[in-house]
């Protein structure tokens, strides 16, 4: 998968690459303090030293999303055009370490002057007025490309107006002020690509911080922007929300619609696509969904958006009934991610509210979780890749897709493929349930499509008889993983995939860390079994992942995000907010 690129889209990357560090440049010399000093567009007074005014900034850097919203709402505070000159400086800070940004958004400096003449003397001001924020860049933005780390995307039309949920929050008074990085087609959880290269984590930087909302949670996680945007079609909010130490939330489909980006592959099988922010904390991310689900505002832009606003009082309880479950029965987590899900419920428990162990062998004979796992990768790939194959046409490799392609090209030769998946089940049953999973013709996929619908009526109707509130699970398999690992661990997707498939909310609340024991435990047959070569690839993938956050899911019904937050609420408040990677700090 990948051939020589084009003369022409060698040229659009060429030219591409020099305005993009043009950009950079000019962002680093509006935001530098040896510019700014007696600069009237800065609040505070006048900076007698460069370093009184870095000290500023990373005053304001350090308040969190809500202490910051006071702050420019406040008479005779912050204004915009201070708080975007100190979160370019941290950005750029980020940006040397983790490669997470993937252009400026050039007239964001002219945006802020522009808010202050509006709104800074103002009585009443928008919500978001001031907050600069990060836009993942899959979302189009007017006078940008939305390139998905492909070459070719250089060619087409820069595009000629913002998605709606970018143009809400710019209606809110919010600045977006930077592009942020992906995987190459979204085809794996490692935010990588050719055009603009590796996203590194910033709690370890031979770590991947997931994807393919990987740029954002980096960016996020570090300090560098606010609060970030996303989209999730396998887990693509939640996975980098759990590697990075962060709370999101991916609404039901219809809850929170977003018309005009990249959400995966075009003409995907039953996959719910949802869209949602990072936050470091529950009630943020309360803040933030309550300003766009349900908005009038927002549904002007955006009809295909539910008008059921977010109603955090509706379904609150004293105490709750939650179902739980600490393995899929495809894929089992490493002890750490175990561990989470088991001190979470103990906590719960202690706390009056009653735990019941949901077990997913119990849901129907035939959807079994193996035939479940295989029902989600062929909604993955309905096509059985054609289109991603004809994606990376011309366009050269990521290195650490290789393996990933390979398994791709499976279902491009159907003779090979039959004759190699046996040999494959030898050493993994579960590499071969991920290359048996095709759809091969219409009928299969209308089969496909009709077992999905099946499923989530099934799942739907035991969750029932357990009277459940809601449910908590494992957040993902493991917990950030180096980066040559993503592309050969498919099988730990069912984690976050499986609430995809049902199109059901499900966010991610930060679970303190991995510890030494819980790597020890690795090696422990008896605590972590290994009979399957994938299984093995985990464990090693986790070799060194003591003091990476930890997490855990928490999932509902349909259109009951409001549950889910109360439940992650108490989740949250058990294991404390994540602390702030020790690397972080404003240079």
């Amino acid at each position: 998968m990948g051939n020589h690129p084009t003369r022409e889209m060698l040229e659009n990357q060429s030219e591409f690459n020099k305005q993009r560090k043009e950009g950079f440049k000019m962002f680093r010399c509006l935001s530098a303090p040896e510019f700014l000093l007696n600069d009237k567009r800065i609040v505070g007074g006048k900076w007698k030293t460069e370093k009184e005014l870095e000290m500023f900034f990373r005053s304001i850097v350090d308040l969190d999303l809500l202490g910051l919203i006071d702050r420019l709402q406040s008479k005779n505070d912050l204004n915009a055009y201070t708080v975007l000159c100190a979160y370019t400086q941290k950005m750029l800070d980020s940006q040397t370490r983790l490669n997470c940004v993937t252009e400026v958004i050039k007239e964001a400096f002219e945006t802020a002057e522009k808010h202050d003449k509006l709104w800074y003397d103002s009585e009443e001001k928008p919500p978001l007025y001031g907050v600069p924020f990060s836009v993942k860049c899959n979302f189009d933005m007017k006078r940008y490309h939305t390139t998905i780390g492909f070459l070719k995307k250089l060619t087409e039309a820069k595009k000629e107006i913002d998605c709606p949920f970018v143009a809400h929050l710019r209606n809110l008074g919010g600045i977006p002020f930077v592009l942020t990085n992906v995987p190459q087609g979204f085809i794996s959880y490692i935010s990588s690509n050719p055009l603009y290269g590796t996203t590194l984590n910033p709690w370890a930087l031979d770590c991947t911080p997931g994807g393919s909302s990987g740029g954002e949670a980096a960016l996020v996680a570090d300090g560098g922007s606010p609060f970030g945007t996303g989209s999730d079609l396998g887990g693509s909010l939640r996975i980098p929300a759990a590697f990075c130490g962060l709370v999101t939330l991916k609404p039901t489909q219809s809850r929170f619609h977003v018309s005009y980006n990249y959400g995966g592959l075009p003409g995907r099988g039953r996959l719910g696509l949802s869209y949602g922010f990072y936050t470091k904390c529950v009630k943020e991310q309360v803040f933030l969904m309550e300003l766009i689900i349900g908005s009038p505002e927002y549904r002007n832009l955006e009809p295909m958006s539910s008008p059921a606003p977010l109603h955090m009082d509706s379904n609150k309880k004293e105490k709750y009934r939650i179902g739980w479950y600490d393995d899929d029965g495809f894929n089992a987590p490493v002890p750490s991610n175990r561990r989470a899900v088991l001190e979470t419920i103990e906590s719960l428990e202690k706390e009056g509210h009653e735990a019941v162990r949901f077990r997913m062998e119990d849901i129907d004979p035939k959807f079994q979780p193996n035939y479940v796992a295989a029902l989600l990768f062929k909604n993955v790939l309905p096509d059985d890749g054609k289109f991603i194959l004809d994606l990376y046409k011309n366009e050269p490799n990521d290195p650490y897709m290789a393996s990933f392609s390979r398994l791709l090209k499976l279902n491009d030769w159907a003779i090979i493929r039959l004759l190699f998946t046996p040999i494959i089940s030898l050493f993994s049953k579960r590499a071969a349930i991920i290359a048996r999973a095709r759809n091969g013709n219409l009928a299969e996929l209308r089969k496909t499509q009709e077992d999905t619908d099946t499923y989530r009526l099934k799942f739907i109707e035991y969750w029932k008889t357990l009277e459940i509130d809601a449910l908590i699970c494992p957040s993902f398999c493991t917990p950030a993983t180096p980066h040559q690992y993503p592309p050969e661990l498919a099988n730990c997707v069912l984690s976050t995939g499986l609430y995809n498939l049902l199109d059901f909310p499900a966010g991610i609340v930060p679970a303190g860390h991995v510890t030494a024991d819980d790597v020890a435990n690795l090696n422990d047959e008896k605590i972590f079994p290994i009979n399957d070569y994938l299984l093995r690839k985990q464990r090693d993938a986790c070799a060194n992942s003591e003091a990476m956050p930890n997490a855990v899911q928490v999932v509902g019904l349909p259109n009951e995000e409001e549950t889910v937050l109360e439940v992650m609420r108490l989740v949250e408040k058990f294991h404390g907010k994540m602390s702030k990677p020790k690397n972080s700090l404003l240079l």
